[in-house]
Parts: C-alpha cells; structure tokens; sequence
C-alpha cells in the first residue's frame, strides 16, 4: 500500500492491502506465505475493529480443500493463531466471492517496526488432487 490510507462510506479505512502486484494470489497445495506492509497507525494508533477481506476467491471445478488462515506473530515461534477458514463450496467457473473475519484489535498491536501483518494460508483437507484457486486481493480494514 502507498500514500495515505483510504476510507469508505461507511466509515471503514483501509490499512493494507495484498494482491501479488496484480496478479492475485496463487492458492494451492504448499501453504502461502504472505506479508502485509500497515498503514503506521494500524501497529500504534487508536484500537478498533479490524476485519480481513479475501476478496474475489476463484477456483476450476476441480475439487478443493478448505484452507486455514493463519496469523503468524513476529515474536513468537507457534505456527499461527487461526483467524479463520474459507471453501470454496459453490464457486466454479465465473463465480467469485468474498470471505471475511473480524481480527481482535490486540492482534493487530505490535510495538516493533515495521507495521506488518504475516499471514499463512494453509489446506485443511486433502490436496492431492486440488485445482487450480486464486483470490485477487487480501485486505485489512479498521473501523
């Protein structure tokens, strides 16, 4: 994310945003690593509600596991705090859809820099025989 922060009508800002410089996010059968730079006041500011946004998942019909979303602490070895878990259940061929999850505001604190957010996307299921899936952005929202 660059430049300042942006808002929405509803009083939402966003404070960092993934998308693969525009290519989305590969979903597959190794667990995905991926990194969130936060706007600076995210890690240091006021406390609110944050949610994270997969946006436009997308999947073939071939079969697909469900994945966990992990929240992987910097000052930590633990594998992950699961935040959440999404499917792909009704979304083939020219369907896409957004999936959600309300983060506590503490996990979001982090009084070292830099401002970042690390998560890991990981199969919960079989995937052996997984198609091919993708989502075109992760976001982080505060209220």
């Amino acid at each position: 994310m660059s430049g300042p922060s942006q808002a929405d009508a509803s009083g939402m800002r966003l404070l960092g945003r993934y998308d693969g410089n525009g290519r989305g996010v590969e979903i597959g059968v190794d667990a995905v690593s991926i990194s969130i730079p936060l706007d600076a006041r995210a890690c240091h500011g006021r406390r609110g509600r944050a949610t994270l946004y997969l946006r436009g998942l997308r999947a073939d019909e071939g079969p697909h596991p469900g994945y966990r979303v992990l929240l992987v602490r910097r000052d930590t070895r633990a594998p992950g705090q699961q935040v959440g878990e999404f499917n792909f259940y009704g979304i083939g061929p020219g369907v896409r859809r957004d999936a959600s999850f309300e983060l506590a505001p503490k996990l979001l604190a982090n009084r070292q820099g830099p401002c970042v957010v690390r998560l890991l996307l990981q199969a919960a299921g079989p995937v052996e025989k997984a198609g091919r899936a993708a989502m075109d952005s992760i976001e982080i929202w505060r209220e």
